[in-house]
């Protein structure tokens, strides 16, 4: 008997994990896949669903399957927050004399070393690695993080993901995507998300903005989202912030300017004032207080001096989704897979480029922020990357 052990949230879980169960079952002559649905995450930004209604979840979808995977609820033990290097040992032991192998995306191998006491969870038992995104860099990672933890043994597979996540299902129940839910989870899980309602706390927003916004522009708003939404654990923000920021990101456009020009910062050209006003509607229209993503949305046009992961994100995703199309585009999408501050600083570099071509000057707040990514990317790099 060799077992497989999987972890996650699972909020929800979807057919790219049955994917990956029998990806990871033929790659590595795993006999079960044991499903470890993890207590209060402590990487996790924000407050996932409750523990008991995604373990309920959980077991429709092993029911369901085909693989007979093994729910494990371990992690109760550990109560309030379970961390690897405390199930791990745990895991190894109640499972051992059947090789034991734990699952990890390539997300958390990058971040491996900042794991609470990692060298004992990669004592504890082997270490097999499917890629998110793509693969770049995970063998090498591999072999270094061994290098760096004597006896560990992380094993780098030959996965590719069809590019489902949480968050993107998350962002389909939001929006009322029915075929998307259809495409992504089991007829189980999809059924049991329904009558719970899950996912859902978001829509009367939604609904708001489809009847203020003209239609082209209510499309661009959701596709920023699922963009945003889709890239956000490439910076850790949460999928609350995300989905809301780029949501809303341009919902003041039809209506701006709301106020005299001379209530908006000097120099401010008439086409940006829709950002100041967007912060303002997100706050006094929408009724979120969250500093955060107003900040994301006041200043997603201009960008500004000492960007936020959040303020970058909704940057890119107002740029980047996939309606946008313009030369270099593709180019920037590609680093913004790896690097969000890299994308954010090219992008910069081609507005002020293009503007500039056109005899126009960048908007201050723009020239504040490549001066800023210049700085900081000399600082890392020695070099300057933007001018």
């Amino acid at each position: 008997m060799k077992t497989g052990i999987l972890g996650g949230t699972f909020d929800p879980v979807h057919k790219d994990h049955l994917a990956l169960i029998k990806a990871a079952k033929e790659a590595l002559g795993l006999d079960r896949i044991v499903l470890l649905p993890t207590l209060n995450p402590p990487h996790k930004p924000e407050t996932v669903t409750d523990y008991d209604t995604r373990l309920e979840m959980l077991k429709i979808f092993a029911e369901e399957s085909g693989e007979n995977p093994v729910v494990d609820e371990t992690e109760k033990l550990f109560y309030p927050k379970a961390y690897s290097y405390q199930t791990l040992p745990y895991l190894a032991e109640k499972y051992a004399g059947e090789d034991p192998v734990y699952l990890i995306g390539s997300d958390s191998l990058f971040k491996f070393t900042e794991w609470k006491r990692p060298e004992t969870a990669a004592a504890a038992m082997p270490i097999a690695v499917y890629p998110r995104g793509d693969d770049r860099g995970v063998a090498e990672e591999c072999s270094r993080l061994e290098s760096v933890y004597p006896g560990s043994e992380f094993i780098p597979l030959a996965y590719k993901s069809r590019g489902i996540s949480s968050s993107l299902i998350r962002f389909m129940a939001e929006t009322g995507d029915e075929s998307g839910l259809d495409e992504t989870l089991t007829p189980g899980v999809k059924k049991f998300v329904a009558e719970k309602r899950l996912y859902t706390g978001f829509s009367a927003i939604v609904e708001k903005l489809r009847a203020e916004l003209p239609l082209g522009l209510f499309l661009h708003s959701v596709r920023s989202a699922e963009w945003a939404v889709t890239h956000s654990w490439l910076c850790g923000t949460g999928f609350s912030e995300s989905f809301l920021a780029a949501l809303l990101h341009d919902s003041a456009k039809p209506f701006s300017p709301m106020f005299p020009m001379s209530e908006y910062p000097e120099g401010t050209a008439p086409q940006v004032c829709h950002q100041y006003d967007g912060g303002y509607r997100v706050k006094h229209d929408f009724g979120i207080d969250d500093s955060a993503v107003i900040d994301a949305v006041t200043y997603h046009t201009t960008a500004r001096a000492g960007m936020t992961a959040l303020d970058e994100l909704t940057y890119l995703a107002d740029k980047l989704e996939k309606g946008r199309s313009y030369p270099g585009a593709e180019s920037l999408r590609a680093i913004a897979e790896r690097d969000l501050s890299a994308a954010t600083a090219a992008s910069l570099n081609r507005t002020a480029e293009y503007l500039k071509s056109k005899g126009e000057t960048p908007d201050n707040l723009t020239l504040q922020a490549i001066e800023w990514y210049n700085r900081k990317n000399g600082r890392q790099n020695g070099t300057q990357t933007i001018s």
